[in-house]
């Protein structure tokens, strides 16, 4: 092969270029017997890139960390987004730095922290309802006038003008019903459905922030590839004018090369915008504030998928061609390299024969994913926090069920009344009173309760049938496009060695001043071969974070972010009919 090196070096190119343009008219006059034509031709399938035949890594791409900051107390929240800038050192920040910083600043976190603050509230307002209470009072009456009697010589008080009077009262709530236990079980259940979206926010963040953190690497691996079209350009502009200078091109290749340049820098100052987009939008996601300044690297963030190969160029075996008495020219060219009739991919269980043609209609993707279904069924929170409003809303009928029964209180109190009249001499009275309710006629409204908690029942339990439905499908849609990222990574390795390939060629041909077959102009040849290798870096460079955020994606859908120790929330997943203890009722 003649390196692009080779050309542009007075006779000596020209006599390669000559000879090898010989070489190419004479193969091409030259028919080959119909059994050698038919040897020559490559199968099928020649050029479609094989593709991973394992399933893809289920596995959790990394621990969650730990908040980084302290997380503020639910009922002092932050008034204002911090910029961080105890945590802005020299060096950039990975991806776990900017998890841990989001798991103590964000918004909707600290939401769900104060909403589970307020369900505490109700549990323990409920919960005090069954506790004694004791009051007290102090009553003081003026009146205009003093009233007073005379009897024989005698002066009776009948209404004293100013009259003060101190009482105590105990009250004691007797729940002969279970009325207000029942109502107390209720709002504990809530409560617990509460701490459980906190799980469920957490699991979301991380998925949010990693999503974001990701956005910004691919906008600046972007701006590489948009900055290297740019020097291409340029290094092509500069060959035009050479060229056009020498009187060996039309000073058509230096416009057309200028307006190519004009192009690639319009593409980077578009890329570098992108990057200040994606910067703000993290910032934003984080809970921090938007115009923070951060550096980051993509050590620990991006991995590669297994079993597929970095961008390379397949082997080429050059087969020789018939002899010349046989009608050949005796000479080796490069042909393309044969391939299996059928690519070799993952076939997951019950595909069939649909993955042919590129469609995938298996409903059983194998062991791996029948696993992760089975993992996302006992974590995620939805799934908890649903059993738990359905706990709820059958402690609900079973408040309607008690409303009706009687209820009673026993309560005792103490007056003191320091100024008396003559009829009315005591000063200390002491009383004590048990009081039974019992309901006789309501009207109706018990029945309409109870229909109502039977509503809410059955509305729960549809809502839990549809959260195993929606998780069971985000599983299985972060593993599809988990295995569609990593076949997607594989074919665009293969096409961006072979747009580098190509467009290393057609620089060559166009320094060597040699036209393709087809009668291209050959600065056109290498403007359409460089558009082709910006696209291919461009795909390869998505197809590479889209892999990575699939795999993040699939950690959401197991939800494998939710549980943290010595956090908002629970710790590990919880038994809603056996809770921590953290959440019973005391």
């Amino acid at each position: 092969m003649i390196s692009g090196s080779a050309f542009g070096k007075g006779s000596r190119c020209a006599c390669l270029t000559l000879l090898a343009a010989a070489l190419i008219g004479l193969c091409a006059a030259s028919p080959l017997p119909a059994q050698s034509a038919q040897t020559a031709q490559p199968p099928a399938n020649v050029g479609v890139t094989p593709l991973p035949q394992t399933p893809p890594p289920t596995t959790l791409q990394a621990p969650l960390p730990a908040p980084s900051l302290p997380i503020p107390p639910a009922d002092h929240p932050a008034l204002v987004s911090p910029t961080l800038s105890a945590l802005l050192t020299s060096r950039p920040l990975t991806i776990q730095e900017i998890v841990a910083v989001s798991l103590a600043t964000n918004r909707q976190l600290a939401l769900a922290n104060e909403q589970l603050l307020t369900a505490e509230g109700r549990t323990s307002e409920l919960r005090a309802a069954l506790n004694p209470t004791v009051t007290g009072n102090y009553q003081f009456i003026h009146y205009g006038n003093g009233e007073s009697v005379s009897f024989q010589g005698l002066s009776f008080v009948v209404l004293i003008q100013d009259q003060h009077t101190l009482s105590a009262n105990a009250t004691l709530p007797i729940d002969v019903s279970g009325l207000l236990r029942a109502a107390t079980d209720q709002a504990h259940f809530q409560e617990i459905a509460a701490r459980l979206d906190v799980n469920r926010t957490r699991n979301q963040i991380v998925l949010d922030v990693k999503g974001a953190f990701y956005n910004v690497l691919r906008a600046q691996a972007l701006v590489t590839v948009a900055n290297d079209n740019l020097t291409d350009s340029l290094a092509r502009l500069d060959d035009a004018r050479k060229k056009f200078n020498a009187g060996t091109v039309a000073r058509f290749d230096v416009i057309r090369a200028q307006t190519d340049v004009a192009n690639a820098q319009q593409q980077l100052v578009q890329a570098r915008s992108n990057v200040s987009l994606a910067l703000a939008s993290l910032n934003n996601t984080v809970g921090i504030d938007v115009n923070t300044p951060l550096r980051l690297t993509s050590a620990g963030a991006v991995e590669n998928p297994p079993d597929v190969a970095p961008p390379a160029l397949p082997p080429v075996t050059p087969p020789r061609l018939p002899a010349p008495e046989n009608g050949g020219a005796g000479a080796q060219i490069p042909t393309v390299p044969s391939a299996p009739a059928t690519p070799p991919t993952f076939r997951p269980q019950g595909a069939g024969t649909a993955m042919e043609t590129g469609q995938l209609d298996a409903l059983d993707l194998g062991p791996v994913y029948s696993a992760a279904v089975g993992e996302a069924l006992k974590t995620r929170p939805e799934l908890l926090e649903s059993e738990a409003n359905l706990a709820a809303a059958k402690k609900g009928i079973l408040l309607a069920q008690r409303s009706v029964l009687p209820t009673a209180g026993l309560s005792t109190g103490l007056a003191y009344m320091p100024s008396t009249s003559t009829f009315a001499p005591q000063q200390t009275v002491w009383e004590t009173v048990l009081q039974v309710s019992i309901p006789i006629w309501d009207g109706g409204v018990v029945r309409g309760r109870m229909r109502e908690a039977r509503a809410t029942v059955a509305q729960a339990e549809t809502n839990r049938r549809q959260a195993v439905d929606l998780v069971t499908l985000e599983v299985r849609q972060a593993y599809l496009n988990l295995l569609q990222a990593r076949d997607r990574v594989a074919v665009a390795n293969q096409a961006l060695a072979e747009a580098q390939e190509t467009f290393r060629l057609a620089r060559v041909r166009y320094n060597a001043g040699v036209s393709s077959a087809a009668g291209i102009s050959p600065l056109l040849e290498v403007s359409d071969a460089q558009a082709a290798l910006t696209q291919a870096e461009s795909n390869q460079v998505n197809a590479l974070y889209d892999y990575n955020d699939a795999r993040a994606q699939l950690d959401k859908a197991i939800g494998r972010y939710s549980y943290q120790p010595n956090a908002p929330g629970y710790a590990s997943p919880i038994s809603i009919a056996n809770p921590p203890k953290s959440a019973r009722r005391h």
